[in-house]
């Protein structure tokens, strides 16, 4: 056995064992119960996928990206491909309500001679819907061992994990007749050889000389639509496979699918969505981002924990001259590396992504995301997105850091790249919005429409403009629906406990790192230099040169900038052009590390420009016409 390295981990075992099945079949569930020791989230080299990985026994546990078939078609597939191809052992996760669907997967393994092991998940669900199965049969067909689970609750995992070593397949596969149809000289196994006569380009181009492969990667020994007859075939003998191991009982529609359909009925799923939302927003946007984050920056750490921490250092370090660069990097009232860098950190990050994953993982659990996704998708699309980005919008709302994050589902590079760009131009978070919403309601209900509509015209202008510019389309919603339920709670904790580990692993260092750079530039006077800079600007948007002051907190927090403006003497125009700008204004030190963790360095410094031509432009113009 040898271990195959897919990516940065630590994982290190004799034996691969891939996890593979369709999305949305209880797959990541299963691998958190079998997984025994340290899980690694690191991208597939070359690709924005994630693989996780994680000790099991002597092995290494693969959880693959969810796929309908292992080919080529798009980058999750070419992905597990890869991972399949190398690995010792498949558990081929199921889910008992759509075996017609998952089947094929679970044939074009065996036909590859892959040896598996099939875990027949969501035996419960499948007993709700009328569905016996009888497992026995179903494992006497495929010829390899079936195993009924039940995953949110542990049922058979431990069944499934005493038969892993009778993992096996087939010795020989229905489709070898069009193995005939390959050079006799093709030196492929069979795994390749099976990828090969359903054209798949990458198996051709690894195992194939030139005489296989002709203009544009076609397969000069595949007749026109092979693919599709071997693909008719098996999809054939999952029939067959279902018909002998399946019965159906009547029943009527459950509270679940009645709800769905509420759910995609724009008449209904409108409110219901705009409930979930205000919802949404209720939770992460007030109780979590302002009211437990005030309460942690105001008493724990204002009055308890950073007094604590001055009082110690101080009579730590002696009163000498050297001693005080480092009482200031540690100290300083901006981002001081054991004050307000910890406050941040623990005090506003750590409360704001708990609360996220929670929220997510209940919306992924229960299947009310990918719904949501359905309800707003025709909107979206005006501006180069599809229906996945609205959950970003809405928790920008509550934080742009953690919507920069929530990116990562709404689709391609390109809808990822537009996404983030809109967070960080125009989308306030709810830190910054409550100032605003303290300074515009001493000016009046039309200073506030106003606002608002000044910053929808700029996400409206900002989305079609990158729409346009950026090279490739925007990829339509095409989503699976599954069903609605309950969410189980051990589950939706254990799912928030793992990511919220993962996400403070690399993004701790990042924000430390960056804080230690700005203590040192505001030490050096270089923060000082850059207000001076900033004064023609300033002037620009008819705004005294105080105002610069003002950008500068801006870039250590959005909330700080909005707050910084109360201290200064504004007429009501002045205040409208000040609350437009710092709100276009480029995001927070914390909102840019995490653009420039989850994109590139080139798409982060685009969008820092960006940002302060879009809110000085605006400004600009404001000023000139109020």
């Amino acid at each position: 056995m040898s271990c195959h390295d897919h990516g940065p981990t630590e994982v290190d075992a004799e034996e691969t064992i891939a996890l593979v099945g369709c999305p949305n079949v209880g797959k990541s569930v299963v691998f958190n119960a079998l997984a025994e020791r340290y899980v690694d989230v690191s991208n597939y080299p070359g690709t924005t996928v994630d693989v996780t990985e994680a000790a099991f026994e002597d092995a290494k546990l693969t959880d693959t990206p969810g796929v309908y078939g292992v080919s080529s078609f798009d980058e999750e597939e070419r992905i597990t491909r890869e991972i399949v191809l190398e690995a010792d052992v498949a558990i081929n996760v199921v889910d008992a309500t759509r075996l017609e669907r998952d089947l094929f997967l679970t044939l074009q393994l065996l036909d590859m001679g892959i040896p598996t092991v099939v875990a027949l998940n969501m035996m419960d669900e499948a007993d709700a819907d009328g569905i016996d199965i009888d497992a026995e049969t179903l494992e006497e067909s495929l010829g390899v061992p079936v195993v009924p689970t039940v995953a949110v609750d542990g049922t058979g995992i431990d069944r499934l994990r005493a038969r892993l070593p009778e993992a096996t397949a087939p010795e020989s596969t229905p489709i070898e007749r069009w193995f005939d149809d390959l050079p006799e000289d093709v030196g492929a196994t069979r795994a390749e050889k099976t990828l090969l006569v359903e054209e798949d380009e990458p198996t051709a181009s690894q195992v194939a000389d030139g005489d296989i492969v002709a203009d544009g990667g076609a397969l000069t020994f595949v007749d026109a639509g092979q693919r599709e007859d071997v693909y008719t075939h098996r999809r054939r003998r999952v029939e067959d496979v279902v018909a002998d191991a399946v019965a159906r009982r009547e029943r009527g529609s459950s509270w679940a699918e009645r709800l769905s359909d509420y759910m995609l009925n724009p008449l209904t799923g409108t409110p219901i969505a705009l409930a979930m939302l205000g919802v949404i927003y209720y939770l992460i946007g007030d109780l979590v981002a302002q009211r437990l984050v005030d309460f942690m920056e105001v008493t724990v750490f204002g009055a308890y924990y950073n007094p604590t921490v001055e009082s110690f250092v101080g009579g730590l370090l002696p009163n000498a001259s050297w001693a005080e660069p480092i009482e200031f990097l540690l100290l300083n009232d901006n981002l001081g590396l054991l004050t307000i860098t910890v406050q941040y950190l623990v005090g506003v990050l750590l409360p704001l992504v708990v609360a996220f994953y929670l929220v997510i993982s209940v919306m992924e659990d229960s299947g009310v995301l990918p719904r949501l996704a359905v309800l707003t998708d025709r909107g979206l699309t005006r501006i180069g997105l599809n229906g996945r980005a609205i959950v970003p919008m809405i928790v920008g709302v509550g934080c742009v850091t953690m919507a920069i994050i929530t990116t990562r589902m709404v689709g391609s590079r390109r809808e990822r790249l537009i996404s983030t760009g809109l967070l960080g131009l125009a989308v306030p978070c709810s830190a910054q919005l409550g100032v605003i919403m303290g300074l515009l309601a001493g000016l009046g209900l039309v200073w506030w429409f106003g606002y608002v509509g000044v910053l929808l015209v700029v996400l409206g202008v900002a989305g079609v403009f990158l729409d346009r510019t950026l090279p490739g389309e925007s990829t339509p919603l095409v989503t699976e629906l599954p069903r609605m339920r309950v969410p189980r709670a051990r589950n939706i904790l254990r799912k928030t406990a793992t990511r919220t580990k993962l996400f403070l692993r690399e993004a701790v260092p990042l924000f430390g790192a960056t804080a230690l750079v700005v203590s040192a530039l505001a030490y050096v006077g270089g923060l000082a230099a850059i207000q001076r800079a900033l004064s023609p600007v300033t002037g620009m948007l008819g705004l005294p040169q105080e105002f610069g002051r003002v950008l500068l907190l801006g870039l250590i927090r959005r909330d700080f900038a909005a707050a910084g403006m109360t201290d200064l003497a504004l007429g009501p125009a002045e205040v409208f052009v000040g609350l437009v700008v710092i709100t276009l204004f480029v995001p927070c030190i914390l909102s840019m590390v995490m653009i420039l963790k989850e994109r590139d360095a080139r798409s982060a410094l685009v969008m820092w420009l960006g940002s302060w031509i879009a809110a000085f432009g605006v400004g600009g113009l404001l000023a000139v016409v109020l």
